[in-house]
């Protein structure tokens, strides 16, 4: 392995022979320490890391030795430091374009120094993946005429109302087909599918009987089981009344691969002596069609008298099955004739000119019986393009999905693309005008720097995309075999956990210094044991699970420390509900929530398409060195520092807020919290309202219909985030619970601005697979993108009519997401309360249309029948979840999604990037700009100065996260940067996002403590301002700043407990340091922000214990000055002069190489230091 000097561990190399091959690793079982079976897992990846790595220089042997005696070194008070090199980084666009914007500037500078700057590379490797740039601009509710998501009239379909064309519709007013309709039409009604009331039924039968040639079946037709049993006349296609006449039984050959059988007719016992009838029949396959895969054996439902609320036209299996996405509508009352229908053979598509795949050529050897209907339906003389060769095993994907670009096929609904896809392309355009420079910049970076992977927008959530393809659990590198593990650049980084992979999130600059080959230094931690039993009870989801394990180790408290899961009940977990936990890491406070390799994990692998080669290395090396857990074995439990446990039986629905994603509620209790809220005075729990307040009501109009809204009204509905978008079980249950919703007559009041993010391309199949997404679609869940939009403040504009009412009433109005962060603010400037949901629940709280319901005794709304629909009437059980979840998510399609990922789309591909190892800096640009950071930096080390007479730029109180520091969402209108922006010739609809603009400086400074929520104690009230001491004038953060600047004067920064909490944001460092902040005291730092001032070279200190501000008497206005000593030692204590008095402060750096960077004002300083 690379290194300074000769490993001293290099005697543990082993070889370990898998099938035919012969590989090489660091054997640890060979240390012969009886200590190592007593590590934790986690720390046994440290171990060999350091093992591996070790040079004796940045890896010592006494690190290795130190890991080893883990046991008694993590009770050390002082702490013990450890070096950690992970095998690789990760990063997504909003850190990864600053980090790439640093690397080109460090070229410059090194080349400005005399030094050779193509030294600034990535040594480790690096992925990046863009998902923060797109947001929810288009959706139901912000739209053109009927479409969701804003479609308006294409009008190229060239065969609107033709025979041939499966996309026919009827008439806004009738659902049954006339002749007429055939001819055609130029009126836009209605979507049927969009708009239709549930009311037919239709009857499965195991009984396999034929239909007679004169019905001349195009497609099949699959229902879901419903809910509620109902009767009336059988209705199929768009709601169109179908007078079945069965015929006798004649012998049928099912087609290989492809065919299905349904049984259709009125229900059993309603006509005497009724022969039901089923016919076996290929699919047509349309613009936008649903991957074939191998299926399992699907057994057939006996269920009478239910709803077909519509037309399935793709096959769909019939055991928990519901509709395609793209349904078309077969003319199932036309007269038989030969020459008005078609029908298709898979192996030869032809494209319509609408979009719509044409098929010929009957399937071979078949009887006569069956021969003659589908003869009858292969027949057009409309002349065809020309064919499209595919096999069933290699048909398309749909088109609406990751790494395939969005086409314009506008059939089966002509003038509209899809149900989501409108919305979906909309969104996308919009991201690639706005980020058009940033994107043109990392395409730059992909070409000029090497070891490094860019994944193209439009890819996924990047922990998604990291668990589903990225993550490798075992590398292989030069024939050796080492654990997987990373850093990454978001803080939900942990996500990976559940796969068995350690790592965690660190800052953007400390992720640059990995890169460059630098150790990650951390102080050994003390590891939490959290133990798992019982069965989770049918109700609760593993959305339940994470809410309630965030609250638990919140109490327990686990900052700064690892957490282990162990226990009989993990093996109750799938490997998505451990990746649903592992993500909420930094919600719970932990570095990591570690699952280790198991059985499931090997499953997981499996499913997700990962090569089996790679999984008998993965298997056979864990093994090998005694990293891979059986959790039901109790001797394999390695020692904790301590432990907790919890039976998962005790788990009850809960949603979490609103202002903080561990303050747990259950849902029985959350009508009851949320007036408690109301009433509360302001704080994480408290709204300070006046009884008199609490019933006020406001009305108003949107699209011409009145609606009221009140204190706790939804105004939100997001199903969003890697948190939940990456687990098949609650994503599915979504879909059967809307499903269930639509059929019993319930929907989504049209003014809530409800969106459907998945974190991958795969989400998008196993939905169309399973035929949920036209259910969700009708609720106004629409795909609107794929990365991370709500959940991180991309949420897009809610309607203009709901602003105003908002906030000339003052009302606490909610989102409610099946996100990971809640802060205030951070959602949306206009929901004042956000509370963290699993993908039902958001589903549940969007049809009550308010989060003060109690769900037992409160209906949801009326069904069809008039009669009250509760939310037990329509919850999917947990059996049907786990049913469809096996039948639908499949390898398959994990292969057909990332098979393409880094291919890009059209537009990515289209772009075109500079070329040259310097970025040639456009001076134009507003989004892409040099930083300052290196401006005047010389090859030598400068003295460190001490800090005179500052002034407090903020007196902030507890918890002030990195959204308060440095939003990532919209950049309001009367902002310091917005003026910035303006006066460069923007329009707001230009201005994005502040994550988006992260390689401008001029506009992250700007935007540093611009959060509207922010709470400044020398103001008294939350907004963006401060007071500018010497004058008393009240300014805007940045402003403030500039006018100290002007005079002079150096910065500080006052905060409570928990600083710096929430996300890993480098910007919430590099911001303060241009504002001139040059050292923070507080009370205590989350750990990432730490480490991040001290990477931008500001000082935290921190309150001795049970002193603060408060008990100090400090108000803010004082002067400070910090005396730095001339030897710097961690955690040491200095004295503070405030004021006329003198303090002691704890100096937060916790490591040797965090004095380092500081002596070199950064950690970027000093490694271009180190490269010249």
């Amino acid at each position: 392995m690379a290194g300074e000097g000769p490993n001293p561990f290099s005697h543990l190399l082993s070889e370990l022979k898998i099938g035919d091959d012969s590989y090489k690793y660091y054997n640890l079982l060979d240390l012969k320490d009886p200590r190592y079976e007593h590590l934790p897992y986690s720390i046994r990846v440290l171990l060999e890391s350091a093992v591996r790595n070790c040079d004796n220089f940045q890896v010592k042997e006494k690190d290795v030795h130190n890991i080893l005696a883990w046991e008694e070194k993590q009770k050390d008070a002082a702490g013990v430091e450890v070096p950690f090199k992970p095998a690789r980084v990760i990063l997504q666009d909003f850190t990864g374009v600053p980090a790439v914007v640093d690397f080109a500037a460090m070229r410059d500078a090194v080349k400005d120094l005399g030094g050779n700057p193509n030294k600034i590379n990535p040594i480790c490797p690096a992925d990046l993946v863009i998902d923060h740039s797109v947001q929810v601009e288009f959706s139901r509710t912000s739209r053109g005429e009927d479409d969701p998501g804003g479609g308006g009239s294409c009008g190229r379909c060239q065969d609107y109302g033709q025979p041939w064309c499966v996309g026919r519709r009827p008439g806004a007013q009738s659902y049954s087909r006339v002749h007429s309709i055939s001819q055609g039409t130029r009126s836009r009604p209605n979507s049927p599918l969009l708009h239709s009331r549930p009311s037919s039924p239709s009857v499965y039968s195991p009984t396999p009987v034929s239909v007679s040639q004169h019905q001349s079946l195009q497609h099949p037709v699959y229902v879901m089981q419903p809910s509620t049993p109902v009767s009336g006349p059988i209705m199929v296609g768009m709601q169109q009344p179908w007078h079945y006449h069965p015929a006798a039984p004649t012998p049928t050959t099912p087609l290989p691969s492809l065919l299905t059988q349904v049984a259709v007719g009125d229900p059993p016992g309603a006509v005497p002596n009724y022969q039901q009838q089923t016919v076996s029949y290929t699919p047509v396959l349309h613009g936008y069609q649903t991957p074939v895969y191998p299926a399992p054996q699907y057994s057939q439902m006996v269920q009478p008298q239910h709803p077909a609320s519509y037309y399935l036209g793709p096959a769909y299996m019939h055991h928990g099955s519901a509709p395609s996405s793209r349904p078309s509508t077969p003319d199932w009352h036309q007269p038989s004739h030969s020459d008005t229908h078609h029908n298709t053979d898979i192996e030869d598509i032809s494209l319509r000119p609408c979009g719509v795949h044409r098929l010929h050529s009957r399937p071979p050897s078949m009887p006569s019986g069956s021969q003659s209907v589908l003869e009858a339906a292969s027949k057009s003389d409309v002349p065809s393009t020309p064919s499209l060769k595919l096999s069933v095993a290699s048909l398309p994907s749909p088109l609406d999905v990751p790494g395939i670009p969005i086409q314009d096929e506008v059939c089966p609904f002509h003038e509209r693309i899809s149900e989501w896809s409108d919305a979906l392309q909309k969104n996308q355009d919009l991201e690639f005008e706005r980020n058009f420079e940033r994107f043109v910049f990392l395409k730059w970076g992909a070409q000029a720097l090497e070891n490094m992977l860019i994944v193209p927008p439009g890819s996924g959530i990047v922990h998604q995309v990291n668990l589903e393809y990225l993550a490798r659990v075992v590398f292989s590198k030069d024939s050796v075999l080492f654990p997987d593990s990373l850093v990454g650049t978001d803080s939900h980084t942990t996500m990976i956990n559940g796969l068995g992979v350690v790592g965690w999130g660190v800052g953007g600059i400390e992720a640059e210094a990995v890169m460059l080959g630098q150790a990650v230094s951390m102080v050994l931690p003390p590891v939490v044991g959290y133990r798992i039993t019982g069965t989770l009870s049918p109700l609760a989801t593993s959305t339940d699970v994470v809410l309630t394990i965030t609250k638990h180790l919140r109490q327990v408290g686990v900052v700064g420390k690892f957490v282990e899961f162990y226990g009989p009940g993990v093996q109750q977990l799938s490997l998505a509900d451990r990746a649903t936990i592992s993500n909420m890491c930094p919600e719970y406070g932990a570095t990591v929530g570690f699952f280790p390799v198991d059985d499931t994990t090997i499953k997981y692998l499996r499913q997700s398409n990962r090569d089996e080669r790679q999984i008998k290395e993965i298997e056979e090396y864990l093994k090998a060195v005694k990293m891979f857990r059986n959790f039901m074995d109790a001797s394999q439990d390695p020692s904790f520092s301590e432990t907790v446990s919890l039976d998962l039986g005790d788990v009850v629905p809960s949603l979490s807020g609103p202002k903080r994603p561990h303050d747990r509620v259950s849902v029985a209790s959350m009508k009851e919290d949320f007036i408690q809220c109301l009433n509360n005075k302001v704080g994480f729990k408290g709204y300070g309202l006046p009884s008199d307040q609490l019933v006020k009501t406001v009305p108003f109009v949107y699209e011409g219909e009145e609606y009221t809204l009140r204190h706790g009204s939804v105004v939100i509905a997001a199903i969003t985030s890697c948190t939940n978008t990456s687990n098949p079980s609650v994503m599915l249950g979504a879909g059967l619970l809307a499903k269930n919703a639509v059929e019993a007559g319930l929907c989504v009041a049209p003014y809530i601005k409800t969106s459907l993010s998945p974190g991958s391309g795969v989400v998008t199949h196993y939905l169309q697979h399973s035929g949920v997404t036209p259910f969700l679609t009708k609720l106004g869940f629409n795909i609107v993108g794929y990365g991370c939009m709500t959940c991180i403040g991309n949420s897009g504009p809610i309607p203009e009519p709901i602003v105003e009412a908002i906030e000339k009433n003052d009302l606490v109005c909610c989102g409610v997401l099946s996100g990971n962060r809640n802060f205030e603010g951070r959602i949306h400037p206009n929901t004042r309360a956000n509370y963290l949901a699993s993908p039902l629940l958001v589903i549940a709280y969007a049809l009550a249309g308010r989060v003060d319901i109690d769900f037992e005794t409160e209906p949801l709304g009326t069904g069809t029948g008039g009669e009250a629909i509760y939310l037990r009437d329509i919850w999917p059980s947990r059996s049907l979840v786990q049913q469809v979840e096996q039948q639908h998510v499949v390898p398959a399609m994990f292969k057909d999604v990332y098979a393409r990922i880094t291919t890009g789309n059209q537009r990515w591909n289209k772009l075109q990037a500079p070329e040259g190892m310097l970025y040639p800096w456009d001076q134009k640009s507003t989004y892409i700009k040099k930083p300052p950071f290196f401006e005047g930096m010389t090859k030598e080390l400068p003295r460190t100065k001490s800090i005179e007479n500052a002034y407090v730029l903020l007196n902030l109180g507890d918890s002030v996260t990195t959204d308060h520091i440095s939003p990532a969402g919209s950049i309001a209108r009367n902002s310091s940067a917005a003026r910035y922006l303006a006066s460069k010739g923007l329009t707001p609809r230009d201005f994005n996002s502040y994550g988006s603009r992260r390689g401008n400086d001029a506009v992250m400074a700007r935007g540093t403590f611009a959060n509207i929520r922010l709470v400044n104690k020398f103001i008294g009230k939350a907004g963006p301002r401060t007071i500018h001491i010497p004058s008393g004038e009240q300014l805007d953060v940045f402003d403030a700043a500039e006018r100290y600047r002007e005079e002079g004067h150096t910065v500080v920064i006052l905060a409570g407990k928990e600083y710096g909490s929430g996300s890993s944001r480098d910007w919430a460092a590099k911001g303060p340091f241009l504002l001139g902040v040059r050292a923070v005291l507080a009370e205590s730092y989350e750990r990432i922000h730490r480490s991040n001032l001290v990477g931008m070279g500001i000082i935290p200190l921190q309150y001795l214990p049970g002193q603060t501000a408060d008990t100090l008497g400090i108000t803010g206005k004082e002067t400070i000055t910090i005396k730095l000593p001339e030897t710097f030692k961690t955690g040491m204590t200095i004295p503070v002069t405030v004021g006329e008095r003198t303090i002691e402060a704890i100096m937060r750096f916790d490591t040797d190489v965090e004095l380092t960077y500081f002596q070199h004002g950064g950690i970027l300083n000093y490694m271009i230091r180190k490269m010249i």
